[in-house]
């Protein structure tokens, strides 16, 4: 089975102890990587790692010699099934608590593994994956410090989701369509980045996106359906994006994907193709009244799903106050304000100089705020989490994708919260099995690892082919949601709560 299919499959995958199983030794040879030797003998990827601690990531090197551990009963119970027992018995510390450890002279990864209670390697490294490649004294480590935190970190279970309809939906795609012919508008700025120019940057993002679109064409082609993907230079200026689309049959394309930027978005409008033009990154409020299908989700949507768990929260307990704090007040703003349903709400607005920030050191202690800034400026936002944690009021935070991961506040900056939910759109966790797979494929399809926008390109394409096969789906990538159930906007929001140094789908909802 190839690369083609990794991400076409669903399975339960779980590791066990050696001490019981009877191995195979196999002779790497080209073409092998984890996946397909585990779906081979049919086993886990985990369990290739822990039978084979001296692989490092998930290169093979041909003709290495892997130990092979034997399938282990679909009714055998996990390794850790005692660990799992004796904890539920644990009244006295029934949380899962973790420190930060930084590497000191003299630490292995096996010594510290064996100290802090981890059977195995794999577990170890699943917390930890940096220590595999980036060993070296400083480095930050996840420590597990009770039976709990310790359970959840070496759990064998790993849940890989269906990421294609074939999967996910009970239907066949449109069996009329044999391929599609798809158009990336990029601008690859080749010439400023041999030259070293200001644009020169900007080359590099645009490659990633172009790579990350090319690798989902490539998954969706076989012999009865083929992606066609050609790409234009639009340098991101007025007249070359014409100049090369004049040259085009546009009619001929049944996506394009791309322009980047706000203003080429806006050109391309006016060629007539907006129906079948998306959006990639641009966060322009102008491109929201356009008729292209945009990828980014509107910020007012972000704050929109906070104020309505609020409100569902208030509705349980009146004593959560909403708390709005503003650096300007707009009409949006104020919009906003009046959409919470407790009559005890407090807006908090300041001037130029921040002065009404100080308020905050003196609320009341006998009620539960439920604070949301209305505000990306980051200075300011921390400005307003000092002066609460000057007072003693309770309060939890709401934040947006863009006001947490757009800015550069870091996690160090908020992880002293006592509860921080936050609006995203996007997310990625590399503890997640469907990640570590697509990361493994694309490694072993192009030779380099997977950055943001190559990933952002991939869901992108991937997600707008299955909706060209498919008709209109909700569905979850490996870092992008995409919802176009209200029309060309994407609506896709999920509420993540920050847990345990991770942001975990909050399940209130």
């Amino acid at each position: 089975m190839g690369i083609k299919h990794l991400l076409f499959l669903c399975f339960f995958a779980s590791t066990t102890s050696l001490s019981a199983q009877s191995v195979t030794e196999h002779v790497v040879v080209k073409g092998n990587t984890l996946y397909s030797l585990s779906k081979q003998y049919g086993i886990t990827v985990d369990a290739l790692l822990e039978a084979n601690p001296q692989i490092v990531g998930t290169t093979l090197s041909l003709n290495d010699v892997l130990i092979v551990p034997s399938p282990v009963p679909q009714n055998s119970l996990p390794a850790n099934t005692e660990v799992l027992k004796a904890e539920s018995q644990d009244s006295v510390q029934p949380n899962p608590r973790f420190e930060i450890y930084k590497v000191r002279r003299g630490d292995t990864p096996e010594t510290l593994a064996k100290e802090w209670g981890f059977s195995d390697m794999v577990s170890f490294y699943r917390i930890n994956p940096d220590a595999r490649t980036d060993w070296k004294r400083g480095l930050q480590l996840v420590k597990p410090m009770n039976k709990v935190a310790l359970s959840k970190a070496t759990s064998d279970t790993l849940v890989v989701s269906a990421a294609l309809p074939q999967d996910t939906l009970g239907e066949q795609p449109d069996s009329t369509k044999t391929g599609l012919n798809i158009l990336g508008v990029l601008p690859f700025f080749h010439i400023d980045y041999i030259n070293e120019t200001a644009l020169a940057k900007r080359s590099p993002v645009a490659m990633s996106l172009r790579m990350g679109m090319e690798f989902a064409a490539h998954l969706h082609s076989d012999s009865t359906f083929k992606v066609r993907l050609d790409f234009v230079d639009s340098h991101n200026h007025q007249d070359s994006l014409k100049k090369a689309i004049d040259s085009l049959k546009i009619e001929q394309y049944d996506l394009l994907l791309g322009p980047l930027y706000s203003k080429r978005v806006q050109q391309i409008a006016d060629y007539g193709v907006a129906e079948k033009s998306v959006n990639l990154m641009s966060k322009s409020a102008g491109i929201n009244d356009l008729e292209v299908y945009n990828a980014v989700v509107a910020e007012e949507d972000f704050y929109r799903s906070l104020r309505t768990l609020i409100n569902e929260r208030g509705a349980k307990d009146v004593r959560r106050i909403p708390l709005i704090v503003t650096k300007l007040r707009t009409a949006a703003c104020d919009s906003f304000f009046e959409g919470f349903t407790n009559p005890n709400k407090q807006l908090v607005t300041n001037g130029s100089k921040w002065e009404s920030n100080e308020s905050l050191s003196r609320l009341v202690t006998n009620a539960h705020y439920e604070l949301v800034i209305y505000d990306n400026d980051p200075a300011f936002i921390l400005d307003v989490l000092r002066n609460l944690r000057m007072g003693n009021a309770s309060y939890s935070l709401y934040a947006t994708e863009y006001q947490l991961f757009n800015s550069g506040i870091t996690n160090d900056n908020f992880m002293r919260e006592a509860e921080v939910i936050c609006a995203m759109s996007s997310y990625m966790s590399y503890q997640d099995s469907k990640t570590l797979l697509f990361v493994e494929a694309f490694r072993a399809y192009f030779g380099v690892e997977p950055n943001l926008y190559a990933i952002r390109g991939y869901d992108i394409a991937d997600y707008h082919i299955i909706r060209q096969r498919y008709g209109e789906v909700r569905m979850r990538g490996i870092y992008l949601g995409f919802d176009h159930s209200q029309g060309k906007q994407n609506k896709w929001v999920e509420l993540r709560q920050f847990d345990n140094f991770e942001w975990s789908i909050l399940q209130e909802l």
